[in-house]
């Protein structure tokens, strides 16, 4: 592979497939310091979701100059690529891993809410005409109120922790940053049963 080449995101090997259903396909992005991707193309909508804080530089197919970026721990930024597509390669000219979390906008799905979600401890950060963005923020012990979650989406986890699921199938879930889990339409509440606060996107599909 060459400079004079490039790859759909899907065959890049480092990002790295992690889930697909009809409406979303998730990769997660790891390069580490010093490393670059292949030239790779976009051609859907993509929520990024930082895990690690970065610093970049970005090259456009077919450009000489390269963008330095400063990418913070918990940005989160969904991309047009379906009517804008890109060609780019990243490198990764900081000292840490650069790690991210990628969500191709597949399809709207058939159960969508109207209203957006508004509760205790659940914070709107935007909304477009595909997705809306959340923040979750709970100390120990403390949970969102009940949440009418009448959509899909996922949850994808900013910090380590301890987070159960209370519905009608309740379930506990440990959870390392960058982990992520894809919800379905259901009442649910968050809550942290862990000894350290967390927070986590919540992102909600259109």
């Amino acid at each position: 592979m060459n400079d004079d080449s490039w790859v759909p995101v899907r065959d890049e090997p480092r990002h790295r497939h992690r889930f697909e259903n009809n409406f979303a396909r998730v990769y997660d992005v790891l390069v580490p310091s010093g490393d670059a991707t292949l030239y790779h193309h976009h051609t859907e909508d993509t929520l990024y979701v930082a895990i690690a804080p970065a610093s970049l530089r970005d090259q456009t197919w077919g450009e000489t100059d390269t963008r330095a970026a400063e990418v913070e721990a918990g940005i989160c930024i969904c991309r047009p690529h379906r009517t804008r597509p890109l060609i780019h390669r990243v490198r990764n000219v900081g000292q840490g891993d650069m790690r991210m979390i990628g969500v191709e906008v597949k399809a709207s799905p058939p159960e969508t809410s109207v209203s957006p979600l508004e509760a205790s401890n659940v914070a709107m950060r935007w909304e477009n005409e595909r997705l809306r963005a959340y923040d979750v923020a709970l100390e120990p012990g403390a949970a969102t109120d009940e949440l009418d979650c009448g959509f899909h989406g996922v949850a994808i986890m900013l910090t380590s922790a301890c987070l159960a699921f209370e519905s009608d199938t309740p379930e506990i879930w440990s959870a390392a940053a960058g982990d992520l889990v894809w919800l379905t339409p259901g009442q649910r509440r968050f809550r942290n049963v862990g000894e350290a606060p967390l927070s986590f996107v919540l992102a909600e599909w259109r």
